[in-house]
């Protein structure tokens, strides 16, 4: 059975259902997998138009006969309508109507992926602003995945190529990250950055690095005293407690350039740009985030929505075409280790 793989409409005031819809108009891309989006089908079809996009959007009543459909007639891309209002708002312009409808889409593919009614889950980019004035405080989809799923530990794996980065701290300031990383905060987060490797990469036995806070790792106290304080004593009881060996902490300018030439697994950075500068610096269209955290396989392309380009032809569907062939080929991996 060919990968049932439930794909959100994003953010429609960005440039999510232009590049939702041009990747799903790739017949490899259909034809590889039964896909069904949880839109406004009339919203989508009239972007397909304006944009001049040859795919062929039909309505469902069920997502199990959004998956049949898809199945049985590759040409056509099912689409489940959402329960909220179709939005009306400006494009380019936060609004409480996309932030409504994409916050809708993420929680219900969320619920199939954990009811085994999806096998993944693709979700293009939503505007936190937008999500904020709809009165959702998330700080993003990886955190409304986390409380849909009610996990009380997840977090968001960054791929670009051979560089797979398990970011420990997310959407905070630099001084606020500095502050959470507690010795038993981070021992959790090198527990789950070995999970991710294991048990959504499936690598038997992961290489994990650590990347250091300060300049050259601190060089021995020289420019800081994290590294000996907090990350070496994390390591040895990530160690202590779950047998789980990590390398670090290592120079920062130094352990992405050596994860990205394939000498670890996944490395874990301290904050969100020491991995994202690294991970930006790597060809885009071959990048992508997976969720942690719950038997969820949710893949997303790592841009933003763009509003700056909303309708304006100049968006890049390749970003998430290819996260959708990564999301086919973890299902077949599971589909594989499940059967042996």
């Amino acid at each position: 059975m060919k990968p049932r793989i439930v794909v959100t409409q994003g953010d429609l005031g960005g440039i999510a259902p232009e590049v939702l819809l041009h990747c799903l108009a790739d017949s490899t891309a259909r034809e590889s997998c039964s896909p069904l989006i949880l839109g406004h089908i009339g919203y989508l079809k009239d972007v397909a138009t304006r944009d001049g996009i040859s795919i062929e959007l039909r309505a469902v009543s069920t997502p199990a006969s959004g998956f049949e459909l898809a199945a049985s007639q590759p040409m056509v891309v099912p689409v489940l309508e959402l329960a909220s209002s179709q939005p009306s708002a400006q494009v380019g312009v936060p609004s409480a109507q996309f932030g409504a409808a994409a916050v809708e889409a993420v929680s219900r593919a969320t619920r199939l992926c954990l009811d085994g009614e999806a096998d993944a889950m693709l979700t293009p980019p939503v505007n936190k602003e937008s999500m904020h004035l709809a009165g959702f405080d998330y700080e993003g989809q990886t955190q409304l995945i986390g409380e849909t799923c009610d996990s009380d530990s997840y977090g968001m794996l960054a791929c670009a190529g051979e560089l797979k980065v398990w970011i420990a701290t997310r959407h905070m300031s630099l001084s606020g990250a500095i502050k959470t990383l507690t010795v038993d905060y981070l021992t959790e987060q090198i527990r789950v950055a070995h999970f991710a490797a294991r048990d959504v990469l499936r690598i038997e036995n992961p290489r994990v690095a650590i990347a250091g806070l300060n300049p050259h790792a601190g060089e021995n106290g020289a420019f800081g005293d994290e590294e000996w304080r907090v990350i070496l004593p994390a390591i040895e009881s990530a160690y202590q407690q779950f047998g789980l060996t990590t390398t670090g902490p290592l120079a920062p300018d130094v352990v992405f350039s050596e994860g990205a030439k394939g000498r670890y697994d996944v490395v874990i950075a301290l904050y969100h740009d020491q991995a994202f500068i690294a991970l930006k610096m790597l060809p885009r269209e071959q990048a992508n985030s997976l969720f942690v955290g719950a038997d969820v396989l949710r893949l997303s392309p790592m841009h933003g929505s763009a509003y700056d380009i909303a309708r304006q032809q100049k968006a890049d569907a390749r970003p998430l075409l290819y996260c959708l062939q990564q999301a086919v080929r973890l299902v077949a991996q599971r589909q594989l280790t499940a059967s042996t």
